[in-house]
């Protein structure tokens, strides 16, 4: 009878034996930091790119109750570049160390982020996607009905 340790190293050797999975993915793919913002609506990973990634947890289904844990991509930002100090001849890389939600004020979130150099505060926030553009008015320079607008000129 096998005991649990040797069991998990089996386990351990056989998934080792298995073609790669994350083959595709680079050092600038892996997660650095995560943080839930105070309601646990929302979460963000920064990684070792310098990107921030928003996640939005999906309103509990009344036709699947098990499906409020689930969270999809909200928004997608490149929070950090890497960048050189001149006067230290250091190089800053990119990777995000740190991520923390403020406490919400209003409708939009803030969110500060962070490298070994620089912390930026950033705005989440929706706004209505809407057309605009000289191609929306007609001859006279009135707004066209945009509810009849069917292509773009």
């Amino acid at each position: 009878m096998l005991n649990p340790i040797q069991v998990l190293c089996s386990d351990i050797t056989s998934l080792s034996l298995e073609p790669e999975p994350f083959a595709s993915y680079t050092e600038a793919d892996i997660i650095s930091t995560v943080e839930f913002n105070h309601t646990g609506e929302l979460l963000a990973t920064g990684d070792k790119g310098g990107r921030v990634v928003i996640f939005q947890r999906e309103p509990e289904c009344k036709t699947e109750p098990f499906s409020q844990g689930e969270y999809n991509v909200y928004n997608t930002f490149q929070s950090h570049e890497p960048e050189f100090d001149y006067l230290k001849s250091l190089e800053i890389e990119e990777k995000i160390n740190k991520i923390r939600w403020l406490p919400q004020q209003n409708a939009s979130h803030f969110l500060l982020s962070t490298n070994d150099k620089t912390v930026k505060l950033w705005k989440v926030s929706e706004r209505d996607k809407r057309p605009e553009g000289y191609n929306l008015k007609d001859e006279e320079g009135r707004m066209k009905n945009l509810s009849t607008v069917t292509s773009l000129q």
